[in-house]
């Protein structure tokens, strides 16, 4: 890059369906972080990257607001804070039709002065009364260490341009970290695990999704296909057979939208194997959270 470049660390915020991970996609331009509107799908920092003009935004996209009472939840934490504390710019993303936002107030509200820039996203404003955003705004703007405070639709694009130009202007000089044409750092493997992980999540009920993780053990590409085997590893025998679902067909539902997905990203015929294993105790330790791609 040429001496006139910049580059930004930008970490998003906030509570868990907020909105972060679609705005995420939606200003980078394709799917970088899987969402479901269960809490802690994100479970690692994910980096989407996007340059704009001579400015490299780095996205990233964090857990939301959790308590660190599991091992698998005190893990989530620790990557949430050291993503947090490491940003050139954090943008809190708030629920527009959330009641409360309790979460996210509480958390503006032991900041200190001297923490990172700091900026507030009022996201889904196409899903209340517009009489209810100024006041929502003018609460935000109460504190001397918020410095803008942006209303957007991240699902439909509304307010995304006037974000973007906000954080290109905002960022410091420095050269790029990624290639111009990359997207994120995330491996094809952990990619693929996600895009199986994201699919669970949004059939599996309950509290089933948070006991797993989906390791993608194979992954051979050839010329017009591509082959992977993914095991979905859990903690209880019990839950073996609710994966499975009666005569397969949940594992076979989801090994087909799973399928359907990756078929988009990689634009082969895509052969996926899906089984199950039992790891007990699996949060608690290193490799399969390495496996999970949790930690690095």
């Amino acid at each position: 890059m040429t001496t006139n470049s910049k580059c930004s660390f930008v970490t998003v915020i906030g509570e868990p369906n907020a909105g972060k991970s679609t705005l995420i996609n939606k200003i980078v331009g394709e799917k970088i972080s899987i969402v479901s509107n269960k809490v802690q799908t994100t479970r690692r920092p994910v980096r989407g990257i996007v340059n704009l003009g001579m400015t490299q935004i780095v996205f990233v996209d964090t857990p939301g607001f959790c308590r660190a009472g599991t091992p698998l939840e005190k893990v989530i934490f620790s990557n949430f804070k050291a993503s947090y504390k490491s940003a050139d710019m954090t943008l809190l993303v708030i629920d527009a039709a959330s009641k409360t936002n309790r979460q996210a107030l509480s958390f503006i509200e032991n900041q200190k002065r001297d923490e990172s820039k700091f900026s507030v996203v009022i996201n889904k404003i196409d899903a209340v009364k517009k009489a209810t955003l100024l006041p929502l705004a003018d609460k935000m703007m109460k504190y001397d260490f918020v410095g803008q405070v942006f209303m957007i639709s991240a699902l439909n694009g509304d307010g995304i341009e006037e974000l973007k130009i906000f954080l290109r202007d905002s960022a410091p000089d420095g050269h790029w970290l990624y290639e111009q044409n990359q997207s994120t750092d995330l491996s094809l493997k952990i990619k693929l695990s996600e895009i199986t992980r994201e699919k669970l999540f949004n059939k599996l009920d309950k509290e089933l999704p948070y006991s797993l993780y989906v390791e993608t053990e194979l992954l051979r590409e050839f010329d017009t296909k591509t082959e992977v085997c993914q095991a979905i590893v859990v903690i209880k025998n019990s839950q073996k057979g609710i994966i499975l679902g009666k005569n397969g067909r949940m594992i076979k539902g989801i090994r087909e939208e799973a399928t359907f997905e990756m078929k988009k990203l990689l634009h082969k015929k895509i052969e996926l194997k899906l089984f199950v294993k039992v790891r007990e105790k699996w949060p608690e330790k290193k490799e399969h959270l390495q496996n999970a791609g949790i930690i690095d």
